[in-house]
């Protein structure tokens, strides 16, 4: 971080530095001039963040790869229990690293929260590097989906609180580009290199995330909660730059903390409409999202394609979905903050379930009416939806559940959030196989369908914009809308 110094002050109330250049403002005339800083610190310091959204994507869809690998299918004694287990076990993990994430970013902060992620990240990859049997192997899936669970609680958290208003739509999308970017790296790396040595790049790249985090800053608001007046200053004149009005920034923040009261909430406290009403709303973005069937997608896109007919290289498809997943995460961040949060959900609902209502009657052809020559159809479904999840559903509800809920409530709401998030994932996951086998693989893909269409009507009814207003200008229309 900048460490921010006062030698001389001038008569316009500025403190220079031996050269005369402005270091920091004077706290009674509320202007900065920070020497040698540029624009877009918080683009920066969001970025850096992200590199844990790519170790999460590589953990997410590590297994794919993993398993076409026949020295992993020795470790899990070629049983198909076995491997539905080391593809589904990072959901348990994660159930338990949201809540502890939501502990530590209130205690420790949402920076120190991030770089603690590294600890069962790392242990995790090594674990399955030099695992020999299927129980370490496993106990090293726990382990990194640990990591991921407060990965996907921390990281959207410090993104919004140091983003700016103008760039908080764009930076919060990108914590599920980053993520997708990460999954389309291990399809791609998984294709040249044995399962072990694609453990190994996966625990370099969370190496390198915790080593640029010593460099960033702690959130203002952490700072402002906590107490700590001269390092929120710091903070704030690191990710705002130059000619900024920091003690309008301080006061607003801190105004709104006052407002809301951040001494915690007891469960009586959930009867307030400016906490339930954004409370459940969060909790019903994260439960559309995973039964949207993302996850069945993503986590069998390869034995999806073998049974549509791409069995001689199922890996190219599940390459084209991970490329197509950037893509359109990509043209999501870009219309973040001009066409709004609330439009990209409704058209990303209602082309997913386009998507995969027609996936569903491509499998009800072939397996009922056995048509054959249809595999094009089942390729174009998949990244249909894919494009359309990218698009809204993807990133939107981490982006919605990090700018909605008020500061005192921020970490048990978003660690209940994410517990469900990832409770639905490992239910989905587990079970998506047998599913295919009470309900067909059409009527699975139909049970999902519905809840898309679900979800936009959810989205339609209960969900207000929150492009373009401030954390607190959006939290506070809760409390007034009561």
């Amino acid at each position: 971080m900048m460490e921010v110094t006062v030698q001389s002050d001038n008569q316009d109330g500025l403190s220079t530095s031996s050269d005369d250049r402005p270091l920091v403002q004077n706290s009674e005339r509320g202007i900065v001039h920070c020497g040698g800083l540029t624009a877009f610190k918080d683009v920066f310091a969001a970025l850096v963040a992200c590199l844990g959204a790519v170790s999460m994507g590589l953990v997410l869809g590590f297994s794919n790869p993993a398993l076409l690998d026949d020295d992993l299918l020795r470790v899990l004694h070629y049983d198909k229990e076995k491997q539905t287990w080391f593809g589904s076990l990072v959901n348990i993990g994660a159930i338990f690293g949201g809540p502890i994430a939501a502990v530590f970013v209130g205690k420790l902060g949402r920076k120190t929260t991030m770089m603690l992620c590294t600890l069962p990240m790392g242990i995790g990859w090594l674990l399955i590097i030099y695992g020999s049997e299927y129980i370490l192997v496993f106990c090293g899936r726990i382990l990194t989906g640990i990591a991921m669970g407060m990965i996907s609680l921390a990281v959207p958290l410090y993104i919004a609180e140091v983003s700016s208003k103008e760039r908080r739509g764009i930076l919060g999308a990108s914590f599920q580009l980053f993520v997708t970017i990460g999954i389309l790296g291990v399809y791609a790396l998984g294709m040249a290199l044995s399962w072990n040595w694609l453990a190994v790049v996966c625990l370099a790249v969370s190496t390198l995330n915790v080593v640029l985090l010593l460099f960033m800053p702690e959130t203002p608001r952490w700072y402002i909660m906590n107490k700590q007046r001269g390092e929120a200053y710091e903070s704030l004149a690191w990710l705002l730059g130059s000619d900024v009005n920091l003690d309008e920034a301080y006061n607003e923040i801190e105004g709104n903390l006052a407002l809301q009261s951040t001494e915690g909430i007891m469960i009586r406290d959930l009867a307030e409409p400016g906490i339930y009403k954004p409370m459940l709303i969060c909790l019903g973005l994260m439960f559309f999202q995973q039964m949207s069937g993302i996850n069945a997608v993503i986590f069998y896109s390869s034995s999806i394609f073998q049974t549509a007919g791409f069995a001689a290289n199922p890996t190219i498809p599940t390459i084209i979905i991970g490329a197509v997943l950037v893509g359109a995460t990509v043209v999501s961040c870009l219309l973040m903050d001009v066409a709004g949060r609330r439009v990209l959900l409704l058209l990303s609902g209602v082309f997913m379930t386009l998507s995969i209502t027609v996936l569903g009657v491509y499998y009800y052809l072939t397996e009922v009416k056995h048509t054959e020559s249809l595999s094009w159809l089942s390729l174009i479904s998949v990244i249909v939806f894919v494009v359309f999840f990218s698009f809204g559903w993807g990133p939107i509800p981490w982006l919605v559940t990090s700018e909605i809920i008020p500061a005192r409530a921020r970490g048990i709401v978003n660690g209940l959030a994410t517990c469900i998030n990832w409770v639905l994932a490992f239910v989905v996951t587990k079970e998506f196989q047998s599913m295919t086998q009470g309900m067909h693989n059409y009527g699975a893909f139909w049970f999902f369908g519905g809840f898309c269409l679900t979800g936009v009507l959810f989205v339609w009814l209960f969900l207000p914009e929150t492009k373009g207003r401030s954390l607190e200008e959006i939290q506070e229309g809760f409390s007034v809308a009561a």
